[in-house]
């Protein structure tokens, strides 16, 4: 039975002024991309990674096995793939909120930004956790605000959510009802447009928010959206680099593992990740492409 998540913190929380109206858009800055990869990878990095709950989860945390970092780092809630598969997150916010703070305490350093346990908006999501995209809006507002409460030495990200533009004002209404001014915050998720990157609606929505002066991270964005619509991002990440190995059968010639392809290959995942840097110091792509570029 698929259920809601847990109840949204006290209405004790600090209640600042939000702007709710458009602002101009922020100076244009550098896109800090963070490279999808397995924990044990952050020992010794010298990128940016993004570590998923998925994989966090089979770490024994604070055991022999526990990852330890040495790199920048951020933390996703693994929301896409565990709503879309189970209608639900595996962990409780608890759960996740105690990961979160155990990795801080393992690691010696907090995340850049952890990311609150946000219901995505696709279609196909909906299907599966049988709530409408306003609910699925006030779940992830009621999980940002309940692990900002509960565990508030964590940097917490909250994320924004919809499918039409106006849905996604409609989701920083709620944040801002509930107290929240995401116009102050380092960072703020927008969800469910990396199935749309080769749309223009995806840039039309990522240009409304930044017009209205938030600093956007784009989940799980590959480098036909990153190429068209990078310069509205703060910050972004993805692991397309291994689906895209997995898929296209890519195996560099100078590697050496014994797997047929890099799908979990370092060499490959920076290789891409050169690319992508490529991608988003290019000058604006007016047009989109029509093909999924990996």
């Amino acid at each position: 039975m698929i259920t809601a998540p847990a109840p949204s913190a006290p209405a004790a929380l600090p209640r600042p002024t939000v702007t709710g109206r458009p602002n101009r858009a922020p100076a244009r800055r550098e896109t800090v991309f963070y490279l999808g990869g397995p924990p044990h990878w952050a020992r010794d990095s010298h990128v940016p990674l993004m570590l998923s709950a998925n994989a966090l989860m089979d770490y024994r945390l604070g055991g022999p096995r526990s990852p330890v970092a040495r790199c920048r780092f951020a933390l996703d809630s693994a929301g896409f793939s565990q709503v879309g598969k189970y209608g639900d997150y595996l962990l409780s916010p608890d759960e996740w909120g105690g990961m979160v703070y155990r990795l801080m305490d393992r690691f010696g350093a907090p995340p850049e930004f952890a990311s609150c346990q946000d219901f995505m908006c696709e279609p196909q999501i909906t299907a599966r956790t049988g709530f409408s995209i306003a609910q699925h809006q006030e779940f992830t507002v009621d999980s940002y605000l309940y692990l900002v409460e509960q565990f508030p030495a964590a940097p917490w990200m909250p994320v924004l959510q919809g499918q039409r533009v106006e849905e996604y004002l409609e989701h920083c209404a709620m944040y801002e009802a509930a107290g929240v001014d995401l116009g102050t915050l380092p960072l703020v998720g927008v969800g469910s447009v990396c199935r749309r990157q080769g749309t223009r609606e995806a840039g039309h929505i990522l240009a409304e928010l930044a017009a209205r002066g938030l600093a956007l991270h784009g989940f799980g964005l590959k480098l036909q959206g990153l190429r068209a619509y990078g310069h509205h991002l703060a910050s972004a990440d993805s692991y397309a680099w291994s689906s895209g190995a997995r898929k296209r059968r890519v195996r560099l010639a100078e590697c050496d593992h014994r797997a047929a392809d890099c799908r979990n290959c370092r060499r490959y995942a920076l290789h891409w990740r050169e690319r992508v840097l490529a991608a988003l110091a290019a000058p604006k792509q007016l047009v989109l492409g029509v093909h999924d570029l990996h």
